[in-house]
């Protein structure tokens, strides 16, 4: 008696260029098809006195009397995990080094902060001088004069 051996059937052959046209028309299908943003993605009005919100934050920091140099950035609307805010970095020293921290603001509050990670580019933003006094964004902090004695 003979073994049989099991074969599998032989399909037909197909080009590479068949498969690249069905790959581009599968691209074209696909680049049509448009993905709306969530209505609460549309933009809102920014916080005007989002200055103040920040000042307001910096008061729970431990050091916040040895760190120097404040600079904040213009908002930017970002997508984040708490979903669509404001975002704002501040730039300051801390004694020789350069810190960037990240505020997310929806409404009128803070609703995530932390050091800033790479997404949120703040190395990549444009700053300007804030005071941590009055949370006037434009002017620096004025410093402080050590008595002389």
């Amino acid at each position: 008696m003979k073994a049989t051996t099991w074969r599998q059937p032989r399909r037909p052959a197909r080009s590479s260029a068949v498969w690249a046209a069905a790959l581009l028309a599968a691209g074209a299908i696909l680049a049509q098809c448009g993905v709306a943003l969530p209505q609460e993605a549309t933009q809102p009005v920014p916080p005007a006195n989002y200055g103040a919100l920040i000042v307001k934050a910096l008061k729970a920091f431990k050091n916040l009397a040895s760190y120097s140099n404040f600079q904040i950035s213009p908002l930017r609307w970002v997508h984040a995990e708490t979903g669509w805010n404001w975002l704002t970095c501040l730039r300051y020293d801390d004694h020789s080094a350069t810190r960037f921290y990240s505020f997310f603001i929806a409404g009128d509050s803070i609703v995530n902060e932390r050091y800033d990670v790479r997404t949120d580019q703040c190395t990549a933003q444009q700053y300007a001088p804030f005071d941590v006094t009055t949370g006037t964004v434009g002017s620096s902090t004025p410093l402080v004069q050590q008595p002389i004695y």
